[in-house]
């Protein structure tokens, strides 16, 4: 058994080079960023950057609807299954026509402030939001339940001991 005092003072330098880490960690990682950063910046990194900043939003949703599209061929609700990738292709193409408008005026306005575009404003973001979730909603109300552990279990077969009873003995 190890002495209290040796036992704790493990744990407060434990304690110590954690809480001591994290800062340090973070200032290697931002530093590492800042120096790769000024290392590269030029006009064409910074029309990248930009260009991959404004179609953040757009790339997310669009991502989220072709993989809900994909997923949705095995609900078991015909109706259901027919709206939800209606849907699916109409959030998809308001998302193409987006990134289109905001790309073009990118180019024909370069502005600085990301609320000019129309990717990143509210109706835009709430509304992909909100429609993903009328249709999670209204496929998790179309599923069929499923079962818990303990309705699982109560279906399962007994599990005997060897030797008591088990038919193949």
């Amino acid at each position: 058994m190890d002495d209290k005092f040796v036992k704790y003072s493990k744990l407060y330098i434990l304690l110590f080079f954690l809480f001591l880490s994290v800062p340090v960690i973070i200032g290697l990682i931002v530093g590492t960023f800042y120096g790769v950063f000024k290392l590269v910046s030029s006009a064409p990194v910074d029309y990248i950057f930009e260009l991959l900043i404004i179609s953040i939003p757009t790339a997310v949703f669009s991502s989220a609807y072709i993989i809900f599209f994909k997923r949705t061929k095995q609900h078991p609700v015909a109706l259901v299954r027919g709206i939800s990738k209606t849907l699916f292709v109409i959030g998809f193409g308001f998302c193409a026509v987006f990134l289109v408008l905001d790309m073009v005026s990118f180019f024909l306005k370069r502005s600085y402030d990301v609320s000019e575009y129309l990717c990143f404003t509210v109706p835009f973001l709430a509304g992909n939001i909100g429609g993903l979730f009328a249709i999670a909603l209204m496929q998790a109300f179309t599923t069929h339940k499923e079962k818990d552990w303990l309705e699982k279990w109560k279906e399962a077969p007994p599990i005997l001991p060897e030797g008591e009873g088990n038919p193949e003995d």
